[in-house]
């Protein structure tokens, strides 16, 4: 998760699936555009109570941009709900999620906007919340939401050229990068955002890891839990996964905050094999069983 203004080298990809561009929202350090600024069966999860929004609020500063993002997102949730629901309910999630969105953006955390290395994974998890909330009205489950999610990010992945994700994943490894990364994680240590990700970076051992760091605390697992959505905050962790097997970053991890560990661990050794996905993990999270 990554730092600076930098254009997405990537760019946005504009499939049905995900215009939203979440191929540049994992934890692979992919620099996050700066977005131009323009003048709700089961019980749904509840959202604790939040303070109002300060007059400079990012997400409210982007509304529009961000709102015709996740509209892209709800097309491809719309398309992959209705080859499990009924096309009817399928729109009735997506357009509940929608309006649920825009009524989370104000309250959203403040975490610095565009020059924060996290700021597309919060807006992220914000999706995820959305829909959810959205999915449990209608009687699916956490997992549900998680597969959901996974299976779009997974599309959105597939239509990225080979080696334009090698090229991504290979810039990961060089000095200028890991400095970035080092320099991150000392200013991550001030807290100066009570929302934010709290970090430090680990020099490569040269034989297990190329990069490591590992997070003590995690923007998003904060943001889970504040929306009374901590179940679903493990499944939102495994989209990691699927940016490093594109990218050849060979991602490698034993613990996440997600799942009740003292820290999220990070290891990734330049075209080691990405053994680690869905099929593998989700067994272990509590009262799971193989999808």
């Amino acid at each position: 998760m990554q730092s600076g203004n930098d254009a997405l080298r990537l760019g946005i990809t504009r499939r049905f699936v995900l215009r939203a561009g979440l191929v540049g929202a994992c934890a692979c350090f992919l620099p996050w555009p700066a977005l131009a600024k323009k003048p709700e069966a089961k019980a749904a999860p509840k959202a604790a109570a939040e303070p109002a929004a300060p007059a400079s609020n990012f997400y409210v500063a982007n509304r529009d941009k961000l709102v015709a993002d996740f509209r892209g997102v709800c097309g491809g949730a719309q398309h992959w709900l209705a080859a499990r629901a009924a096309e009817p309910t399928a729109k009735a999630i997506t357009d509940d999620a929608l309006r649920r969105y825009e009524g989370l953006l104000p309250k959203m955390p403040d975490i610095g906007g565009p020059t924060n290395r996290n700021q597309p994974f919060l807006i992220m998890a914000g999706w995820l919340v959305a829909l959810y909330q959205s999915m449990a009205e209608k009687g699916m489950t956490a997992k549900d939401a998680g597969r959901l999610l996974y299976d779009l990010y997974a599309a959105d992945w597939a239509a990225v050229p080979p080696q334009k994700a090698k090229a991504m994943g290979a810039s990961l490894f060089s000095v200028a990068y890991q400095q970035s990364l080092a320099d991150w994680a000392a200013e991550s240590q001030k807290k100066k955002y009570p929302g934010d990700w709290v970090g430090k970076a680990l020099p490569g051992d040269g034989k297990t890891f190329d990069l490591g760091y590992d997070y003590t605390e995690c923007g998003a697992v904060k943001f889970f839990k504040a929306q009374g959505a901590a179940e679903v905050a493990p499944y939102y962790c495994l989209n990691d996964f699927l940016a490093s097997r594109a990218q050849g970053t060979g991602l490698a991890r034993k613990f996440t905050l997600a799942q009740g560990d003292p820290l999220c661990d990070f290891r990734y050794k330049r075209d080691r094999p990405v053994t680690q996905n869905w099929d593998t993990e989700t067994p272990k999270f509590p009262g799971n069983k193989p999808a």
